[in-house]
């Protein structure tokens, strides 16, 4: 007798139990790299997630349980392990979660300068899901050649007083800032920004082997082109791993809510016991510390402006 997956009960018992890291997803299928580092192709086992909230229940960087046989060509995921981290997100109209990487050490927002435009609040919600997901963000602010020197600091100012490593990529420079290549060679890291940004284009410049393909920027929408149509983890080094993504152009948040959006916004919690309500949001109550402090000036506008767009985007509960 089989089970729903094709293979009898006694059939899987006997297959060796082994333990891999998802490199990539396909419709279906996973690849796996194997203890060995050999690349395991595997399916998921019938009704192992049924139920589950989320919209794509293993992704790249999971450390998942799979059994496979030296006779088949294909295993079989049985089981993931906790993750220690992720970066998820919820797609406009879709109640799910959709998680685009797990296990993670760095979130590397790329933000270009210009083709396509900077964008501030996509900064900070990217900024909020790194928060979320247990995971040090990183920002990398591309394409520094398109604009007057003086024109970056206006755009790196809102992100001054946070704890955030800022570094710079030039399209006309080929040379690698090494702060950067040692960090992404130390660790985890998973690239995301706007179609468009420079994220193959980067991964390209520190790492010219992986020799992935680069899309234009259309000229008429200033948007770039899917050129990574998947998510997709590269070795670059013994320690170091990078997981390339598919452009984004809306980042919803999962599990953020206006009750509990500031607890993701450090710089403004340190205001936050100072304000005279004690259950304030920050938005519309009156005597309140964090938009004395932007009054101030001891906040920037356009991070506070930020926190409100998101505040008055999510749900009450």
């Amino acid at each position: 007798m089989k089970d729903e997956d094709g293979i009898s009960p006694y059939k899987l018992k006997q297959m060796a139990t082994e333990t891999g890291t998802v490199i990539r997803r396909t419709k279906g299928f996973y690849y796996l790299r194997a203890q060995s580092k050999q690349t395991v192709e595997c399916k998921v086992k019938g009704l192992l997630f049924k139920d589950s909230r989320f919209d794509n229940q293993i992704a790249v960087g999971d450390r998942v349980i799979y059994k496979k046989s030296a006779t088949e060509d294909i295993g079989l995921i049985i089981g993931i392990e906790p993750r220690k981290s992720f970066l998820s997100r919820t797609r406009i109209g879709h109640e799910s979660e959709q998680v685009i990487a797990a296990n993670i050490d760095y979130l590397l927002i790329i933000a270009s300068t210009r083709h396509p435009a900077f964008r501030f609040n996509l900064i900070n919600r990217m900024l909020v899901a790194a928060s979320v997901g247990q995971i040090t963000p990183v920002l990398v602010i591309t394409k520094t050649d398109l604009i007057a020197k003086q024109e970056i600091e206006p755009l790196i100012a809102p992100f001054r007083d946070l704890d955030l490593d800022i570094f710079y990529s030039s399209t006309t420079k080929p040379e690698r800032d090494e702060r950067l290549f040692d960090l992404l060679g130390n660790g985890v890291s998973v690239l995301s920004g706007q179609s468009g940004a420079g994220k193959s284009s980067l991964l390209n410049k520190y790492f010219t082997s992986l020799s992935i393909k680069i899309g234009d920027v259309s000229n008429k929408t200033h948007r770039g082109s899917h050129t990574t149509t998947y998510t997709i983890m590269h070795q670059i080094s013994e320690k170091g791993f990078v997981i390339d993504t598919p452009g984004i152009r809306e980042f919803g948040l999962w599990k953020v809510t206006q009750e509990n959006l500031c607890e993701y916004y450090p710089l403004i919690q340190k205001y936050n016991q100072h304000c005279k309500h004690r259950n304030c949001r920050h938005v519309h109550e009156p005597q309140c510390a964090v938009k004395d402090a932007v009054a101030a000036k001891d906040i920037h506008p356009v991070l506070y402006d930020g926190y409100v767009s998101i505040f008055n985007s999510l749900s009450t509960r």
